[in-house]
């Protein structure tokens, strides 16, 4: 059988092949642009044939299919035939059967190592047979008996295949369903010798949440000659049993087939060992029945012997792997220890078992091993767990930021731990980030705020816990932060805030560089930098016996203190227009000038909050201003009541003409109280001496004004 699909997708690079440009290095753009086309076809914005990504075949089957009023997010499959339905196809079907079975049987193993399911369909599209393994959905376990024609189901491989007489390879959103938009489907038709299809295999494959970000291009051509393989295969020995000579023929014509079938088989072998993920096959007393390269590398195996061994050797006699493997139960991301050499080292674990379709029986089981380790880099990226800031991205212009942002470079190469002082809002997390993309680029960011952690799970955050350690522990144990942060950085921000009898436990960690879980018998070797940053005096804590002494000089090896926006001068006014420029461009307006009076009040503000507070001040102005000039008016009234206060409105003509009607007397009054309010700690008799009026009085106008206090 030859081997070709449709007319080929559009050719973007003459200077390529034909295979490079469908399959190489544009398949993601493929796939994702299809995915497009179907999304813009569903909601009517679309005719797909005029999609340049879309072969005219798919999108001709993928009209008739809407034609036909198939619901492309319906999760049933086609119709169901009745049992005399399908029992009389099955007799019309029996010597494809009887050919087709046994060839996808004996490759049963190597279908489910690579989570795959291969389906038989008579020349109607009526599902004969399935083996594999069923990662679409339960439901394929009764499919048998279904008949899925486009009229039923929609665009497929097999019913193109059937239709065109030629095989079909369709990538994800290509199938109508929008089930299979991440699944591959290869499929290949079964002919006569007279040119007729009596049937076709179809290969899937289910390839993860973001397919088009793979490496497909061995899979994809593998796949699909292997079930074009198997199609000739079949079409052989239908030959041979029809023929008056297939008792001559039929040794040479079988060593033929099941050479080709070996090769194969020794296809499917290299892509498994492709895989980057160890993968096991096992019984269900935990003998090894397959392993991959990865999977042998793990367990430190001779790839020629790993028959030899007992997966359960490698665990803790208490695992609860055993009980697993022996009822035949599914288990997804179980976290286990593996003991190779006197050595642990965490993994985590997904156990398969497979159903045989005859005898319903789970009599091997697929166990894939991931490195904690790996998985959890992956899921902090995955979560935003990274430091996403660099130097060049802390704007200013002053000598003293300058300074600092040199410092911090010189910092970022050393592996000592780092103290960032400074008050609220001068950026000290930015320091952070910056030094970590500086200094560990390629690790982990695992970022902590001590205050915001409750007290009583402050340890096993910061720890983590082994499987059954407390009440309510999540059952197969839990990373903490710092094992996390191994190989980067944690950073631990209001560092002030850690519970004192912590601080003995984090200290230790920071002199040792190990970590014990809570629950746990053994340390694990972590390699991360801490960064520590507080907005009080951490020397005060010590001498008031707040902060453990100890703790304090290991954390403060390398100082740096962030200079509060009020020092930084010339600062103010660039971050003022940098941060009106940002937040402009965000809403979508050109950004707004400042009046003159308002560069005079905003340079001459003490900025308490500092850039943070400066950064919401102008997204208030923004926002008050429209397009127009920002006016003292658009400032926030903290900031005008100050200035009033502190006499920062100058000359008093002045003052007349620009604040003529700028906040009412009850606006003026309620900032008037905040700013006495804040001033004072909320102390309410401190409140009424600073604004001069009496207790009762100030009492009346906070609940006038709902002010809560």
């Amino acid at each position: 059988m030859q081997i070709s699909t449709f007319k080929p997708i559009k050719i973007t690079d003459p200077t390529l092949s034909t295979e490079q440009n469908i399959f190489g290095s544009n398949l993601g753009e493929i796939w994702t642009g299809i995915l497009h086309c179907k999304e813009c076809f569903l909601q009517d914005k679309l005719n797909p044939i005029d999609c340049d990504f879309l072969r005219p075949e798919v999108a001709s089957s993928w009209i008739r299919s809407r034609q036909a009023g198939i619901d492309p997010y319906n999760r049933d499959f086609g119709r169901k035939l009745s049992p005399q339905e399908f029992a009389k196809v099955l007799e019309e079907n029996r010597l494809l059967m009887e050919v087709a079975i046994p060839l996808m049987e004996k490759h049963t193993e190597f279908v489910t190592w690579s989570n795959y399911v291969l389906w038989l369909y008579d020349k109607n599209c009526v599902t004969l047979y399935g083996v594999g393994n069923n990662f679409v959905s339960d439901r394929i376990n009764d499919a048998e008996g279904h008949l899925l024609n486009e009229s039923t189901f929609g665009t497929s491989a097999h019913f193109l295949a059937i239709k065109y007489k030629q095989p079909v390879q369709l990538i994800g959103p290509e199938n109508y369903a929008v089930l299979f938009d991440k699944v591959i489907c290869s499929s290949a038709p079964i002919m006569e010798e007279n040119g007729n299809v009596i049937g076709a295999f179809v290969l899937s494959h289910w390839m993860g949440e973001t397919p088009w970000k793979k490496e497909l291009h061995n899979m994809w051509f593998h796949s699909l000659g292997w079930v074009c393989s198997l199609a000739t295969a079949t079409e052989k020995q239908l030959e041979l049993l029809r023929s008056n000579k297939a008792l001559i023929k039929t040794n040479a014509e079988l060593q033929e087939t099941n050479q080709k079938l070996e090769i194969m088989n020794d296809t499917l072998k290299t892509y498994l060992s492709y895989i980057n993920e160890g993968i096991v096959a096992v019984d269900r007393h935990g003998n090894i029945l397959h392993c991959n390269s990865v999977g042998a590398h793990i367990f430190q195996l001779d790839t020629n012997l790993t028959q030899k061994h007992n997966i359960l050797n490698f665990f803790a006699p208490d695992s609860p792997i055993r009980k697993y493997l022996n009822e035949g139960i599914k288990v997804e991301c179980l976290e286990e220890k593996i003991l190779i050499s006197n050595t642990e080292k965490n993994y985590l674990i997904n156990i398969d078992p497979v159903t045989n379709q005859k005898t319903k029986e789970k009599n091997i089981i697929i166990l894939r091993f991931v490195s904690a380790e790996k998985a959890d880099n992956l899921a902090n990226k995955r979560l935003g767990m990274g430091a996403t800031f660099t130097f060049e991205e802390i704007h200013g212009q002053s000598p003293e930021l300058n300074k600092v942002k040199a410092l911090a470079k010189r910092f970022a190469a050393s592996p000592e731990n780092i103290l960032l002082t400074g008050e609220s809002g001068t950026g000290k997390e930015l320091f952070a980030h910056a030094i970590h993309n500086e200094g560990r680029p390629n690790g982990p960011f695992i970022a902590v705020n001590c205050a915001a952690m409750p007290r009583n799970l402050v340890e096993s955050e910061l720890f983590g816990y082994e499987r059954g350690a407390f009440t309510g522990a999540v059952t197969s144990g839990k990373p903490g932060k710092i094992e996390l942060a191994n190989g980067g950085t944690l950073f631990l921000d209001e560092i002030e805030d850690m519970p004192y009898e912590i601080q003995a436990v984090l200290l230790r960690v920071l002199e040792d560089k190990k970590v014990m879980r809570l629950g746990g018998s053994r340390y694990k070797q972590v390699d991360f930098r801490l960064i520590a940053a507080t907005n009080t005096d951490l020397y005060e804590m010590v001498k008031e016996k707040k902060f453990r002494s100890d703790l304090f000089f290991r954390l403060s090896v390398i100082k740096l203190d962030i200079p509060p926006l009020r020092q930084r001068q010339g600062d103010i006014l660039y971050l003022a227009n940098y941060f009106i420029a940002k937040y402009s461009a965000k809403i979508g307006i050109e950004p707004p000038p400042l009046d003159q009076a308002v560069i005079d009040v905003i340079n001459a503000y003490d900025w308490p909050g500092n850039v943070r507070q400066l950064e919401n001040a102008m997204i208030y102005a923004v926002n008050m201003a429209g397009n127009g000039v920002i006016q003292l008016k658009h400032l926030p009234q903290e900031i005008l009541a100050l200035a009033r206060e502190e006499k920062i409105i100058f000359p008093k003509q002045a003052e007349s003409n620009q604040l003529s009607g700028l906040v009412s007397l009850k606006e003026y009054e309620m900032a008037a109280i905040q700013n006495a309010l804040t001033k004072t700690g909320h102390n309410i008799p401190a409140a009424a001496r600073l604004l001069k009026i009496s207790k009762a009085t100030l009492y009346r106008k906070l609940r006038e004004y709902n002010i809560e206090f």
